[in-house]
Formats: structure tokens, C-alpha cells, sequence
């Protein structure tokens, strides 16, 4: 059997298994969660229920295709889904921001937002760490595969783990009591029909000082589509913050249209991967735009950090 088809298999296993809901102290079996509410934000801009999302092609087709990724037409129930929580949690947690009458640009609003892309990373984490590990142990692929590498990805996704059970702390005492320990933005810009739910570590990865440091240095961030505009959340903790940060933030404010194209541009080659897109807008996309972005994501795929590259527009 070949490398690519024990993988597809390995991954195929994981992705059945059942996975503990990701709050504290609860071991509920997880159902499939959200990031971003299908009724009333991602009903939108969906057409027939679907959106499209980048996603990593079948294992079983690498060799056969040119590009390990590409744009993937699927239905809103799969749109930024992930086995996150309980139901019960699911419900209760989020209950705020689920409905049509949400005020999505309260500091609450944003804490829950971030809360849940964060716990999506994690979970990201963990099956990267059950992957790695299986294929490192898989028999059928000694000789076939460099271990180096897949090592080095184990212990990079360990280390970010433990930044993410750190924060995730601090989230769930802030959901819990608040205290503003968060600073956040909104800023409502011109109607673009793509939807994010994100967080990204700012530091540069050339800049770290290693694998024992714990680096909590994140933005927080969630693009939101209306009816006529498009709302950005964008924020950080108090405490891991840097200049930088605060003036990425502020980057977003009063921008115009052809501004904003190139900052999501940036955002999505560089950045964030939980982002979705219109079928209409999807559609209306230059071919070679569409190809260009996927060459820069896999040649940016390494890189960290804030990223400020105005050279692309993928709208355009």
C-alpha cells in the first residue's frame, strides 16, 4: 500500500473517533460545533447552502493533483465545523451570539468568538499530535517516511499546546467573571462576502526564544457578514500585547474597499486558515487570482508573525 493511501486511512480513524468536550472538567463526548452562526450570518451569503472553504485535498489523490490544497464547495453544516463541545456547552455557552438579535460587537460577543476559534486550535493541536504519532508508529510506513520532519511537526504542535491550555484558562475566568482583560475592536467596512473566525500567534518564529517560553502573544480575530456591511472584531489580552498588536488593530479602522481586499488578502496567506467565502463571490473570482493565492499560502506556510503585504489582491 502506498505512504499517501496508510495516511488517508490513519486520518480517516481519527476523524470517526470520538473526542471529550473541550471545557474544563467535562468529559461529554463532543458534537460538531460552529465557529461562526449558520442562521443569520453564514445564511447570508450562502447560495443553495453551500459556501467554499480552502481545504487539504484527499490523501489519496496527493501525487495526482498539483497542490495538497484548494477551494472546496460544501454545505453550511460544515462550514467552520469542528468537535468542540458537548451539546450541553454547545448550547449554553454560546447561547448569546446564536440567535438573529445578537449584538455581535459586545465585549462579550468577542470573548465567546475568541474563545471558541481558540478551542478550535487546540482541538486542531491534538489531532495533529494523534497523526503524527500513528504515522510514526505505523509499521507499514518505516522506510517510507522522513521522521525528522514529522517529529519536528509533533513537537511544535506540543509546545503550542501549551500556550493554548494556558489561555483557554484565562478565557474561561473571564467568561466566568469579567473584567475586561481583553481589549477588543470593531469596525463595520464595506460588504465583502467572506466569513473568519480566527487567532494567530504574532510573534516571529526567527525571534523566539524556544519551545519552554510560553508565548500567549495572540490576536483574536472574526469577520462577520451582514445584510449591507461586514464586521471585524479584532482584540487581544492586556497582558500579551505589544505595540505591534495594538497598532494591527487599529489598521482596520476607516479603510476603504480596495484597502480591505488587501489586508484579508494578507490575512488569509499569511495568517488564518478558518475562513470561508460566498459561492457568488467565490465564482466571480479571477482564475488565476484563485491560483496565485494557493501558491502563496504554501510558500508563505512557514512563515509567522503579523504580516503586512499589501502586494496581492485576491478580490480583485
Amino acid at each position: 500500500m502506498k505512504p499517501q493511501n496508510i495516511i488517508a486511512k490513519i486520518r480517516a480513524n481519527i476523524k470517526k473517533k470520538d473526542c471529550e468536550c473541550l471545557f474544563s472538567d467535562c468529559e461529554n463526548k463532543s458534537i460538531n460545533s460552529h465557529l461562526i452562526q449558520r442562521n443569520g450570518i453564514l445564511s447570508n451569503i450562502s447560495i443553495d447552502g453551500h459556501l467554499y472553504e480552502l481545504k487539504v485535498i484527499d490523501v489519496n489523490k496527493f501525487g495526482k493533483e498539483k497542490y495538497p490544497i484548494n477551494f472546496k464547495k460544501l454545505g453550511i453544516k460544515q462550514a467552520l465545523s469542528y468537535k468542540l463541545f458537548c451539546n450541553k456547552h454547545d448550547t449554553n455557552l454560546f447561547k448569546n451570539i446564536e440567535n438573529t438579535q445578537s449584538n455581535y460587537e459586545s465585549y462579550e460577543s468577542f470573548i465567546l468568538f475568541s474563545y471558541r476559534a481558540l478551542c478550535c486550535e487546540l482541538r486542531k493541536k491534538e489531532t495533529g499530535i494523534e497523526e503524527n504519532t500513528r504515522i510514526l508508529n505505523s509499521r507499514s510506513l518505516i522506510g517510507k517516511i522522513d521522521k525528522y520532519i514529522i517529529e519536528s511537526y509533533k513537537i511544535g504542535y506540543e509546545a503550542g499546546i501549551k500556550d493554548l491550555i494556558v489561555m483557554k484558562r484565562i478565557f474561561e475566568r473571564e467568561m466566568k467573571s469579567p473584567k475586561n482583560s481583553f481589549t477588543f475592536f470593531s469596525f463595520k467596512l464595506p460588504k465583502i462576502e467572506i466569513y473568519a473566525s480566527s487567532i494567530f500567534n504574532t510573534e516571529d518564529i526567527n525571534q523566539s526564544s524556544g519551545l519552554d517560553k510560553l508565548d500567549l502573544e495572540n490576536l483574536y480575530i472574526h469577520i462577520i457578514p451582514n445584510r449591507t456591511e461586514t464586521l471585524v472584531l479584532i482584540g487581544y489580552h492586556n497582558e500579551y500585547t505589544s505595540e505591534k498588536i495594538i497598532n494591527y488593530c487599529k489598521s482596520w479602522k476607516d479603510i476603504s474597499k480596495s484597502e480591505f481586499e488587501y489586508k484579508l488578502s494578507s490575512l488569509f496567506i499569511h495568517n488564518i486558515e478558518n475562513w470561508g467565502i460566498s459561492p457568488t463571490l467565490y465564482e466571480n473570482l479571477k482564475r488565476e487570482n484563485k491560483q496565485k493565492y494557493i501558491d502563496l499560502v504554501l510558500d508563505k506556510i512557514n512563515n509567522y508573525g503579523i504580516a503586512n503585504d499589501n502586494s496581492f489582491n485576491l478580490f480583485e
